[in-house]
């Protein structure tokens, strides 16, 4: 069965991003994308749409570009139809590889076994063809494919990110749960932040949500410290047209002014690792992080944008433990921000939001390491002033 004579990219998001993803694209200049299932369809119109999503997207997990697409009836159907693809032209015998799968089908027992046939067809047409196989490295491949099967569509494609697109480059060490780049990318666009606000994180953890607004702030491509691709290996990559597109971005990069990124931590290891990951994506000198509990904490200068990511509370007996944080939250907003502000918090614990004491404009909901999170949007004002009368 032969691929589908229009081609257009996949390009994959976190769930509950789509809508921002498709914004971004279109911006990207990318007018004609098409929604799909935690992704968007880019029409795929030269190899210059691989390196400009796969470089400047902060949204985008990974940017696949389809191989074949096919109906599967069972693994039989799977493993002929695979051998259709001439893999000589995508694999070298001297580079490993890896198929990520994610598989629904009656007749398919599981991701992994249909993964499985995927990888004997390829190396049984090395084998025909050589007597040798490529290597096979499932943990750190230098080329990865995708197998996505739903019901009896079947698509493989080539993997032109390779290292997940959250993998930025700058993130050294991780803290507790730190918050993946993509999203905390996906949350700023979802608030409309635009860079010139005054700033501030009073729960910044390893730093997530400040090096990604300062990302933002200086229009530093997400990619900009990567140096290794999917799409270096595809058989049409062209160093030259890759520099191109790298240094166009790369030229529309403005200088951060220091004063307007604040954060603090209570946590001496949070605040470590949250300047180390500052000092990797190069913004030590502007962002200004404090060892300091919030609630004692007064931004040198009053910020009108407030983006924090709080502990949710996994287990049960620690919602009550956080309430009384949750509510600090809430008098934080109220009395140390600069009047009109925005103040976002990002939380997965309904009863904890209820703690925070404001009502919320818009509710953004969203999934977050696969439960259902909401990103709550607050409108800050000064209250009315009572005016002072002698009597």
């Amino acid at each position: 069965m032969k691929a589908s004579s229009k081609i257009d990219l996949y390009v994959t998001c976190g769930p509950g991003l789509e809508k921002v993803l498709e914004q971004e694209l279109i911006e990207l200049g990318f007018p004609n994308v098409k929604p799909g299932f935690r992704g968007a369809f880019v029409p795929y119109q030269s190899i210059r749409d691989i390196y400009t999503i796969n470089y400047r997207s902060r949204i985008a997990s990974r940017v696949l570009l389809p191989l074949l697409r096919f109906r599967c009836r069972n693994a039989r159907e799977l493993y002929n139809l695979a051998q259709h693809i001439q893999w000589d032209r995508y694999l070298k015998l001297d580079k490993t590889f890896a198929i990520d799968a994610n598989v629904t089908h009656p007749e398919l027992r599981n991701s992994l076994y249909a993964a499985q046939v995927v990888k004997d067809a390829i190396c049984d047409q090395f084998v025909t063809a050589t007597e040798k196989r490529p290597p096979v490295d499932p943990k750190n491949p230098q080329i990865q494919l995708n197998l996505f099967i739903h019901e009896e569509l079947a698509v493989i494609s080539f993997d032109t990110s390779g290292t997940p697109l959250h993998k930025r480059g700058y993130r050294l060490e991780g803290g507790e749960a730190p918050l993946q780049e993509t999203l905390a990318a996906g949350l700023y666009r979802m608030a409309g932040y635009k860079g010139d606000e005054v700033l501030c994180d009073p729960c910044c953890g390893s730093g997530t949500l400040l090096i990604e607004a300062a990302l933002i702030a200086s229009k530093t491509p997400p990619g900009y410290l990567r140096r290794d691709w999917g799409f270096m290996n595809l058989p049409d990559f062209a160093t030259e047209e890759w520099l191109q597109v790298k240094n166009q971005a790369d030229q529309e990069r403005v200088p951060l002014q220091k004063g307007f990124f604040f954060g603090c931590d209570k946590s001496k290891d949070a605040v470590r690792i949250c300047k180390t990951n500052l000092k990797a994506a190069g913004f030590a000198a502007q962002v200004e992080v404090s060892l300091a509990d919030f609630r004692e904490f007064t931004p040198p200068k009053a910020p009108n944008f407030v983006m924090v990511n709080p502990p949710h509370g996994i287990r049960l007996e620690d919602v009550g433990v956080l309430k009384p944080l949750y509510r600090a939250l809430g008098d934080f907003l109220k009395r140390k921000t600069a009047k009109p502000a925005k103040g976002f918090v990002f939380t997965a614990n309904n009863e904890l939001a209820k703690e925070v004491g404001l009502a919320p404009k818009k509710r953004h909901v969203i999934s977050s390491g696969g439960v259902e999170a909401r990103l709550l949007e607050f409108d800050l004002y000064e209250g009315p002033k009572v005016q002072k009368t002698d009597l």
